[in-house]
């Protein structure tokens, strides 16, 4: 470990000199050991308060007994540890943090201007920490000892060997059950957020999460912790359980730490397993609907929670003290935010650091948690505000909006506010606070020349769905039964190839009688010819019957369909039509050509004008789920709708079909929106044989009818980020507010 200057004497030193502080009885010590260096961890039960001190640190706390003065101390492990032992400044921070967490007590008062900036700090520092938890706020409820203590012989039975086995067998049986089944696992997440299944989402998603917590709870005390509080916490406005098993932070074995991080996700699996189970024994049972949904939503939300945020490190879950411990660095996000501002401290303001600098793979691990947990932090805080703001109804869009001012003034005003004190005030920018101020300018008009001066392109974004741009419907005209049925659906057929064979045995004997008639008078005109009356009349009844046969072996032989273009058919029944009777103007099958398709496009009012003015605009489109498959359209290719309307092409558009646009609740059919919107039809051409190939302006890409499709429209002109940025929050602002 590389040090940087320590000033041994300190100008504070006089307020504490003198004092003779201890720590309190009721403290408690457990020693810890990280990257090899030794730790102690002192802890006050009954608030619950930790602190960690250093093997020098905690040299000099030990020698604090309520006898011997701060000073007296101070020299005594000086000559001990020599160069190592605390500095005078370290010492006076040592003793506020201990006297902050309540960890000591002296006979003396302390200053009275030291204890009034303490409190400010610590008021400050609960501020800050609520407003961070903006979005999480926290409500204790019940202390869960005496039921612990309860259920603890059982839970040292599954904590055990013999239990990591069960675990086991069960987790890898579950996987081989669904392995096979996965296509039905994806298809049944449809019906799981289907808003009939809400409240059954929400009731699993609180047992599930109290199964969570209590995992946490019970692993904490299979290895000797305290767990006396379990509470509730807004999750983005879902009440959530929660337990504080923050004494496993005074563990001595890192393992046993990491094993109650991840104790609930533990839990949380093991009961998603069982779940599996019973999700694939029953399947299509009438009786057992209900639960078969119930162990569908266990399994749902176990998957997705534990993914999104228990296991991800990047947010302050489980899987964050797990890194944390795993890596042996206590409170990593702090020590990472300090230690890449420390970078731009020292090599940028050129500030000299009084901190030991930490090993160097340690300071690749701050550097890239740092970034990566801010940058993640922002994202998930914005994309909570978004959605909430696009999800809720329209009289609780406002909740969304004020959530985004909440992230921006969390991640954005305060941080600017903190950083201009900084320059103003702060001692260690003494004869560096000009180098300061210039590198912070030069930075800010970086940005706004990036933000508010170069344009960048205007885009808009909008959701379509696509229909061919010819298709042909095929309805029976003569009824029968399916005798045979010659194509799939999705069978590529030319013009002329038969389609499906009907039997009608009336139609064929009337066709029968009439070609017997027909022969009969064929011979009667033959032998009338000598007499002219009768060959007259004859003739006129072989004609008028000719007629006749000729309209029924139409109708005979249209009991044989075939395709009447080239093109793909499309018929979802029609496997299971044969041996059916089909009536007259029967829908049979849809054939379509795809080699040009039309994608009908849904387009804010708001952005209209961006993309519908001159029509000076270029369009990208692309499939949603395939990223690769790209088509750049002309804008003459593109034709926008003269009115708004509240009516889509199809329900693929609307929540009922995955899409974005949130249906009319009145309207059965899902197509009819709350707001009005354009609608946009872009014709380009499609190449159905393409495969996977990527994009290109003639159309090499492959889609097929009914796909969904992103459409991105770039106007002509362009403009500074911070119009665009502002035009946004100003339709946002508005919407909400007309709401």
């Amino acid at each position: 470990m590389s040090l940087a200057l320590r000033p041994t004497f300190s100008e504070s030193w006089y307020r504490v000199v003198g004092l003779r502080p201890r720590l309190r009885p009721t403290a408690q010590i457990s020693r810890q050991y990280y990257r090899g260096d030794r730790w102690y961890v002192v802890r006050d039960p009954a608030g619950n308060q930790f602190h960690r001190l250093s093997d020098p640190a905690y040299r000099f706390v030990g020698l604090l007994d309520g006898s011997r003065t701060v000073g007296e101390a101070w020299d005594l492990v000086g000559g001990q540890l020599a160069d190592d032992a605390p500095t005078q400044s370290e010492v006076i921070q040592i003793l506020s943090q201990l006297f902050a967490a309540n960890l000591i007590e002296t006979d003396v008062t302390p200053d009275s201007a030291v204890i009034l900036k303490r409190q400010k700090m610590h008021f400050k520092r609960k501020m800050q920490q609520r407003l961070m938890n903006l979005l999480f706020p926290r409500m204790p409820l019940w202390d869960p000892d005496n039921f612990i203590k309860t259920w603890m012989p059982v839970i040292r039975l599954m904590l055990s060997w013999f239990g990591a086995v069960v675990w086991l067998a069960v987790v890898i049986g579950a996987i081989v059950v669904l392995a096979p089944m996965w296509p039905e696992l994806q298809a049944s997440t449809k019906d799981a957020i289907a808003p009939s299944n809400w409240a059954w989402l929400w009731v699993t998603f609180i047992v599930i999460k109290f199964i969570h917590e209590m995992g946490h709870a019970f692993s904490c005390r299979r290895f000797g912790g305290e767990v006396h509080e379990v509470g509730i916490m807004l999750l983005v406005l879902v009440p959530t359980p929660y337990v504080d098993a923050s004494s496993a932070w005074a563990f001595p074995n890192k393992w046993k730490r990491v094993f109650v991080g991840a104790g609930g996700m533990i839990f949380e699996l093991f009961v998603a397993a069982v779940c599996a189970f019973i999700w694939a024994q029953t399947r299509g049972s009438g009786s057992g609907q209900l639960i078969n949904q119930l162990a569908y939503n266990t399994m749902l939300i176990a998957s997705v929670s534990t993914i999104i945020f228990n296991a991800n490190p990047l947010l302050r879950y489980d899987g964050y003290y797990i890194l944390s411990d795993y890596w042996e660095i206590p409170n990593l996000q702090r020590k990472s935010s300090e230690y890449t501002l420390g970078l731009i401290k020292r090599h940028i303001f050129r500030v000299k650091q009084q901190q030991p600098l930490p090993a160097p793979w340690q300071r690749v691990q701050l550097f890239v948690y740092a970034i990566a947990s801010s940058a993640y932090r922002i994202f998930v805080s914005l994309a909570i505000a978004y959605m909430l703001f696009y999800s809720l109804p329209e009289q609780l869009k406002i909740i969304g909006l004020l959530m985004g001012i909440g992230a921006l003034t969390t991640f954005l005003l305060f941080p600017l506010f903190k950083l201009l004190k900084y320059l103003s005030t702060d001692p260690e920018l003494h004869r560096k606070r000009a180098r300061a101020w210039g590198f912070t300018g030069a930075v800010t008009a970086a940005l706004v020349l990036l933000i508010g001066v170069i344009n960048f392109p205007v885009a808009v974004r909008a959701e379509g769905v696509l229909e061919p741009a010819e298709r042909r419907s095929i309805y029976t005209e003569t009824p029968g039964f399916v005798e045979d049925v010659k194509v799939a659906d999705g069978d590529w057929v030319k013009a002329g190839d038969v389609l499906m064979v009907l039997s009608n045995r009336q139609e064929q004997s009337q066709l029968d009688e009439q070609l017997i008639e027909l022969q009969i008078v064929e011979k009667q005109i033959t032998a009338s010819l000598g007499n002219p009356p009768e060959h007259v009349v004859f003739t006129g009844r072989l004609q008028r019957l000719g007629f006749i046969a000729d309209q029924q072996k139409d109708r005979v032989a249209k009991l044989i369909i075939r395709a009447p273009i080239d093109g793909r058919v499309v018929a979802p029944e029609i496997g299971n039509m044969k041996g059916a009777y089909l009536p007259p103007s029967q829908l049979i099958a849809t054939i379509t050509q795809q080699s040009q398709l039309e994608a009908f496009v849904v387009i804010d009012q708001a952005d209209i004008a961006r993309v519908g003015g001159d029509g000076k605009f270029s369009a990208q489109l692309r499939c949603v789920g395939a990223p690769n498959q790209v088509v750049d359209v002309d804008a003459s290719r593109v034709k926008i709708s003269p009115a708004a309307k509240k009516e889509v092409r199809s329900a693929a558009l609307t929540h009922a079909g995955e899409g974005e646009r949130v249906p009319d609740p009145n309207d059965p059919s899902a197509r009819t929106l709350g707001d009005a919107q354009y609608e946009a039809r872009i014709l380009f051409d499609n190449n159905p044989d393409a495969g996977d190939s990527n994009a290109s302006s003639s159309g090499a890409a492959q889609f097929y009818p009914g796909q969904r499709v992103y459409v991105r429209f770039v106007a002509a002109q362009s403009e500074p980020l911070a119009t665009q940025w502002y035009r946004w929050f100003k339709q946002l602002t508005m919407q909400s507010t007309e709401s």
